[in-house]
């Protein structure tokens, strides 16, 4: 008879009996809250001296692999019962989808990926990761919520689950790979002032996702490993949806993100789970008998003054959050909200304490997204920019996207706008605007011209090119890496031909003139 022995994430699983045939899992219901509503749910179903349950463990849908790497090296666990809350994720889909199907290829970045069919689950292929083999072993129950009518039959179910008709296979020892290559080497940088400005979400977690790959500094936290950026700014110039087929190429689904935003406006928290933003922003403050809603303060506050400055939330409680002692198995990684008129738009800057890159990141985004167009809508202002500043940026080396953000990284060579759909490049508008360069022959000097959606900010005058970068450094004019080498590049050409053209004569003469500090 064989016993549970499991190869992956051991300290995050509850054994109830290590010979059953049942693994339960409680997907974002802590274990602790799930263990409770089964033994009232099945009274005695986890007496581990006669319990069919071998083993009790979340499951968020990052440690699908892991999970099906641990089932195929304890092949008596013959069922798998999801019952917690998903929390609109759909993880208990992709894993029915995975038993059901199997596997497909699927090519990202020019590297082999597995995906799980009719869903947007990317699997990091492994050795010896024998789909077939776990499809024949493992049936999944799926019994919705524990307040859901599914759950009501749990004891009844474990108690009429068939057993196996023969002896378990020999176990089937799976290695994922370590968490870090040894080759690894961060690039030198300030870790805490990366930022990052681009139009669309998906182009601003696919720079994040090179930076921290690049820079990121190793750090070992209490579940391990992390390539981290601290303070990480994000700009989402224009928050609106990508593409869906964007969005699948990466493995992610623009109907799940769709599901989360409504998750993030939703104000009633599930039983169970330890917090919710939603909960946070529409009900968990004392307001009343309801709980304050933040959101329809803010809202309130705006439409009595476009101007204000006071429509900021918090969604962290220093008086249960913070002490070292607290009960409470999980806090926000949100913090704070604010809201701001600029230009006549409605912008949000939102803070996180942490932020799971590859994985978290660009929902947390689409939550924002439609927590801003929801309050943008009732205070009657189009949209603006949409800032996200990450205290703690973590990208998980041990997660199987690893090798995607390795491919991404090592895909970006050029610093240009691509269009999600498309796939078309085309060069990067600098927010502080652009130059045109020539050359005035008669007063034998360089002209530039810098510009903003064709107004004349400042004129720059010289017969030498590095006059002219001095005064343009000091005013700050140029923000982009790509655009600063263009123009230094630009200046060099044109004082090149102003020498061939005046027989290489210079007088050293610089001068700026019209429209005042660039």
């Amino acid at each position: 008879m064989l016993d549970f022995r499991p190869l992956y994430l051991a300290d995050r699983l509850t054994t109830v009996n290590p010979v059953g045939d049942v693994g339960v899992v409680t997907l974002w219901t802590p274990v602790e809250a799930a263990l409770r509503q089964i033994e009232r749910l099945a009274p005695g179903a986890l007496d581990p001296a006669t319990s069919r349950v071998a083993v009790v463990a979340n499951l968020y849908g990052d440690g699908m692999v892991a999970m099906f790497c641990n089932l195929l090296h304890n092949p008596q666990i013959r069922h798998v019962v999801a019952v917690g809350q998903d929390l609109g994720l759909g993880t208990t889909r992709e894993v029915a989808a995975l038993l059901e199907h199997g596997v497909e290829e699927a090519e990202v970045l020019g590297r082999t990926v597995l995906r799980v069919p009719g869903t947007s689950r990317l699997l990091t292929p492994v050795d010896g990761f024998d789909v077939d083999r776990l499809r024949e072993q493992v049936t999944l129950h799926d019994l919705g919520t524990f307040s859901g009518p599914g759950a009501a039959g749990l004891g009844d179910l474990l108690a009429g689950l068939p057993p196996a008709p023969g002896p378990p296979r020999e176990r089937l020892r799976v290695e994922i790979p370590p968490a870090l290559p040894d080759d690894y080497r961060y690039l030198p940088s300030e870790v805490t002032a990366h930022q990052v400005v681009r139009r669309g979400p998906l182009e601003c977690w696919t720079e994040l996702v090179v930076r921290t790959t690049r820079f990121g500094h190793p750090v070992t936290l209490a579940d391990g490993p992390r390539l981290e950026l601290l303070n990480a700014r994000v700009v989402v110039t224009e928050p609106v949806d990508d593409p869906p087929e964007a969005l699948e190429r990466y493995g992610f689904s623009l109907e799940r993100f769709h599901a989360y935003q409504r998750a993030m406006l939703e104000a009633a928290l599930p039983p169970d789970i330890s917090y919710t933003y939603g909960h946070r922003l529409r009900g968990y403050f004392p307001q009343g008998d309801d709980g304050a809603d933040t959101l329809s303060t803010v809202i309130e506050r705006l439409r009595r003054d476009p101007e204000s400055r006071r429509a900021y939330v918090s969604l962290w409680d220093s008086e249960y959050d913070l002490p070292l002692n607290g009960a409470r198995s999980g806090v926000p990684c949100l913090v704070t909200l604010f809201f701001r008129r600029s230009a006549g738009r409605l912008t949000l800057t939102a803070t996180y304490r942490s932020h799971n890159l590859l994985t978290a990141w660009l929902q947390n985004v689409y939550g924002l997204m439609g927590v801003q167009a929801y309050v943008a809508k009732r205070v009657g202002m189009p949209v603006g920019p949409l800032s996200v500043v990450s205290h703690s940026l973590g990208l998980d080396p041990r997660h199987q996207r690893y090798d995607l953000a390795r491919s991404m990284s090592a895909a970006w060579t050029r610093d240009e706008d691509v269009d999600a759909a498309t796939g078309r490049h085309t060069l990067r508008e600098d927010p502080h605007g652009y130059f045109v360069v020539t050359v005035d022959e008669e007063a034998g000097e360089i002209v530039a011209e810098h510009r903003y959606d064709g107004l004349l900010v400042k004129q720059y005058r010289a017969d030498r090119a590095a006059a002219i970068e001095r005064e343009v450094i000091g005013d700050l004019a140029v923000s982009l890496p790509s655009h600063a080498m263009w123009l230094g590049r630009e200046l060099m050409t044109k004082e090149q031909v102003l020498r061939a053209r005046t027989g290489g004569r210079r007088a050293g003469r610089s001068r700026a003139a019209g429209g005042g500090p660039g």
